[in-house]
């Protein structure tokens, strides 16, 4: 782990926290365990047919994750940025080829770890079993909240949620990619905001 500054581990470290007690000892035991990777903008961490051969920690940098259907056509599903962990779960776990595509849309950093690395780490130390279980619980309310939105509210009232859950994004992407996960076309987003806009200097 001599290739990880010391600053990356700490913030690892902190995320968690988050979830379990990590004394020095255990994460000591942890952090060789996980591999340091750098991407740049526009790099693929993964894209069809691959299959997903890491978990990955994101410390630094922003993602696109989309799901590329029968027909080829690219639906975005999550934003995935710092302090969030990035791939494909079902191709991870399982070894079948990814239908996800995820790309860096800054430079990234990122803390990674093998399936065979996480069984080992799972016998070694028995509490990060429960951190991953944690988060992979939290991963499906997050996706289930997401259709529930998609179904139930109109696309102004998913912006104006996108805006208040990731207040820091719209400064990071395009209309075309936030249109993009709103399910909406550029040309309707960009009339919609300036609708939002209106609303607020009028009220």
């Amino acid at each position: 782990m001599s290739d990880i500054p010391a600053l990356y581990l700490e913030k690892f470290r902190e995320h968690l926290q988050k979830i379990i007690a990590v004394n020095e000892d255990d994460f000591r035991l942890i952090s060789p365990f996980f591999t340091l990777k750098t991407l740049r903008k526009k790099e693929y961490l993964l894209r069809p047919p691959q299959v997903s051969g890491y978990e990955s920690y994101i410390v630094k940098g922003l993602f696109q994750s989309s799901l590329i259907d029968d027909s080829g056509k690219l639906h975005l599903l999550y934003f995935p940025h710092e302090d969030w962990w990035v791939g494909d779960f079902k191709s991870f776990r399982t070894d079948q080829a990814s239908s996800m595509e995820i790309v860096a849309l800054e430079d990234a950093v990122l803390l990674q770890i093998t399936k065979a690395s996480l069984e080992e780490l799972y016998q070694s130390l028995p509490v990060f079993e429960r951190f991953f279980r944690i988060l992979n619980e939290n991963s499906a309310i997050a996706l289930q909240n997401r259709l529930v939105q998609h179904f139930s509210k109109d696309s102004e009232k998913k912006y104006l949620d996108f805006l208040k859950k990731y207040p820091t994004l719209k400064n990071r992407l395009t209309n075309r990619q936030i249109a993009g996960f709103l399910g909406v076309t550029p040309e309707y987003f960009s009339l919609m905001r300036k609708r939002i806009l209106q609303k607020d200097r009028d009220s």
